[in-house]
């Protein structure tokens, strides 16, 4: 049990270090090229993540102090967006969003059904991404109340 236990923690870890990933990606889309990108996502994601993880979940500094972040917003959004707000101040704005006498152009969605699949997608992910997050379901009883919802969730999917 114990092993299976650290296997679905490190997998949840990951999930967190991806939102915090994805963040920044948002943040620097059609401002930096890809090997760059890949390079900085390694360097957030292998030392900049962990570092702050361990601040609070590992028994470190903030863990001391007695500061409290329920599922982990502080330290995943946090670290998400300080490093998205480097990246952007050292990046500046993206090509084409100011004309030459500085007056700003709209950039347009390109895509909107993906758009829409995204948000979705992102929604059905947040429920069991905030509901897990205490790390909890260990009763059947509780498992039989998750699969509940997510039938509830489809039931109102259902197309006519």
């Amino acid at each position: 049990m114990a092993h299976t236990q650290k296997g679905s923690d490190f997998f949840f870890q990951v999930v967190f270090v991806a939102t915090a990933m994805s963040i920044v990606s948002g943040a620097v889309a059609e401002r930096m090229k890809l090997l760059p990108f890949f390079a900085f996502a390694v360097i957030l994601t292998g030392f900049i993540y962990p570092v702050q993880g361990y601040w609070k979940w590992g028994g470190g500094g903030l863990d001391a102090l007695g500061y409290t972040d329920f599922a982990g917003s502080g330290v995943v959004h946090l670290c998400g967006a300080a490093a998205a707000l480097a990246a952007v101040s050292i990046l500046g704005a993206r090509k084409g969003k100011y004309g030459s006498d500085g007056s700003a152009y709209a950039i347009p969605g390109s895509n909107i059904p993906i758009a829409a699949l995204g948000a979705l997608i992102l929604w059905l992910g947040w429920f069991g991404f905030n509901g897990g997050s205490q790390l909890a379901i260990h009763t059947a009883a509780e498992q039989l109340q998750l699969v509940k919802s997510f039938l509830i969730l489809i039931w109102q999917l259902q197309v006519e």
